[in-house]
């Protein structure tokens, strides 16, 4: 088990903020500074408890670094293909390969939705069926 300490301050960090504000709090209370245990308590406990507990993630992005993304973010599969054609990560052969599934996978999904469109709209004789014998029971 290994100490994560982008983890700590995402998740848990507030709460030791508050153990610790309340620990100040009783300290300085015992001190005789209620001046100064109001400040720390109003600053631990209704700033940076709520700050934490509800932005501790951001936080963690912003002082520790943002792991969680890669350096880089492709979406489109034919400009990551590229991009591994270019490094050489993948051959030619390979290349070629990956690009004709791709446009095969392109084309599936195209005519999928062709289909059900034109499944989904009525075709003339369908729609001009029912006129045609409303007209002919009308005569």
């Amino acid at each position: 088990m290994t100490f994560d300490a982008r983890e700590f301050v995402a998740e848990d960090c507030w709460l030791l903020i508050g153990v610790v504000t309340f620990a100040l709090l009783s300290l300085v209370g015992l001190a005789g500074l209620e001046a100064l245990a109001g400040v720390i308590a109003i600053v631990g406990w209704f700033l940076l408890v709520p700050l934490f507990l509800f932005w501790g993630e951001e936080i963690a992005d912003i002082a520790l670094g943002d792991d969680s993304k890669p350096d880089h973010t492709v979406d489109d599969p034919f400009e990551e293909l590229k991009r591994r054609y270019a490094v050489g990560e993948i051959d030619d052969e390979e290349f070629e390969r990956r690009i004709d599934r791709l446009v095969g996978i392109d084309g599936a999904f195209e005519d999928v939705f062709s289909e059900a469109e034109t499944a989904s709209k009525p075709s003339e004789t369908e729609t001009s069926a029912p006129r045609e014998r409303e007209l002919d029971e009308n005569r």
